[in-house]
């Protein structure tokens, strides 16, 4: 472990960092190696490097007293189970990867220091996490990336300072965005489709990513064809580039796949004709947690509304029934199909501490090819394609009827 940047052991406990070898492109793939290793007596329970537990990473820039970045966890503020915790032995050694490609998008190229800081994480239950004594930081030792910027953007005359000027743009999303991405030429649809990758981030950050979709799908041709050369120059967003192009796809007014065309051929039939309707069963849980509280609806075809909802650290939920027009219904059934149901998944494996997960079950008749169930973190539904039945949803499930719902059509 000669090339891993260890830190002074505290309280039992060093941490270290492998840098990724040689140089890396901003906006590309910029994984770092975090390894803890317990160099006590005694068993530590450290938060962080187990895998398929949420957590999120927190970047502070450099600042006077201290000129270099500090990467850290970002869940101090939540109370965590114990299956967020690995037990490590005393000699042993975990380690896993912090993705800080995001975060090296927005800075840009340049030789940036930084290291990683563990701070103390709370848990449940009796169980004891490994912390640092009061005012002691257990730090690894600073590791130096060397961060380019992209080639392809370089090559299509796009420099830092467009860079900026084109990210607020993204963020701001403007009527004329598109316009304005085309004065940069073949630049401004290659800039835009790296920015898509940022779907993957959590919080605002994740606007820009689709932003600069949405852009693209209004590029045409010339965004398709940016979209395919990111796929190819990220591959640590091939989910997201994924579902891209099956959007892009769909709004070129392709045939769905295969798999799918079932699926979105009873629900043509479910819009067009409300006889159809007798196995139509949708059911959308907003929120349910102890922090949240409970929100949830149920939609039967025949226009039967079941709400359930129970407020933050109420003990039981309330349950209300009553019914819609079938208008109403057609206006759900019409949102499933703009919202492109049979295509949503989710695409960030880790949310933000306590980001609701909302989920969709939908059912148009009887059998496997006829049903869809979906869970995505909120920001996923609320700045992606579903975003406008997420929120019918969301006011059909808080009203005490249905009038907070648009006319059909």
């Amino acid at each position: 472990m000669a090339d891993v940047a260890w830190g002074q052991t505290v309280a039992g406990a060093r941490f270290g960092l492998r840098p990724p070898p040689g140089e890396v492109e901003a906006g590309g793939t910029i994984r770092v190696e975090l390894l803890c290793q317990n160099q006590g007596s005694e068993p530590l329970w450290v938060f962080g490097f187990t895998p398929g537990y949420p957590r999120s990473l927190r970047v502070s820039p450099p600042k006077s007293h201290r000129p270099w970045i500090r990467v850290s966890f970002g869940d101090v503020n939540v109370l965590h189970p114990p299956e967020a915790f690995t037990r490590l032995l005393p000699g042993a050694t975990v380690s896993t990867e912090l993705d800080l490609s995001f975060a090296f998008d927005r800075r840009g190229a340049g030789a940036w220091p930084l290291a990683f800081a563990y701070d103390p994480v709370r848990a449940s239950g009796r169980l004891t996490p490994f912390a640092p004594p009061e005012n002691v930081e257990a730090l690894t030792e600073r590791i130096e990336l060397l961060v380019t910027t992209a080639r392809s953007l370089a090559e299509a005359g796009i420099d830092e300072n467009a860079e900026h000027e084109l990210d607020m743009l993204l963020l701001g999303d403007p009527p004329d965005l598109v316009a304005r991405l085309e004065v940069h030429g073949a630049g401004g649809a290659a800039f835009a489709a790296r920015r898509v990758a940022r779907i993957l981030s959590a919080g605002m950050e994740s606007m820009v990513g689709w932003n600069a979709l949405r852009a693209l799908l209004r590029m045409g041709d010339q965004g398709f064809g940016a979209l395919r050369t990111a796929q190819q120059e990220i591959p640590h967003a091939a989910e997201v580039y994924a579902f891209a192009m099956d959007w892009f796809r769909h709004q070129k007014g392709k045939a769905p796949p295969e798999a799918h065309l079932p699926f979105v051929t009873m629900l043509d039939r479910v819009i067009e004709q409300p006889d159809q309707r007798g196995n139509l069963l949708l059911s959308w849980t907003g929120v349910d947690s102890d922090i949240h509280g409970t929100r949830r609806i149920e939609v039967l075809g025949r226009g039967e509304r079941i709400t359930t909802v129970r407020a933050p650290g109420a003990p039981s939920p309330t349950t209300n029934r009553g019914a819609l027009p079938q208008a109403q219904v057609t206006a759900i059934a019409t949102a499933l199909r703009d919202a492109m149901v049979w295509l949503l998944r989710p695409l960030r494996q880790t949310g933000l501490p306590d980001e609701p997960r909302p989920s969709l079950e939908v059912q148009l008749a009887l059998g496997e090819p006829f049903a869809r169930r979906i869970a995505m973190w909120n920001g996923e539904w609320r700045q992606g394609p579903a975003r406008t039945l997420a929120a019918l949803l969301d006011r059909l499930s808080t009203a005490s009827d249905g009038s907070l719902l648009p006319p059909a059509g």
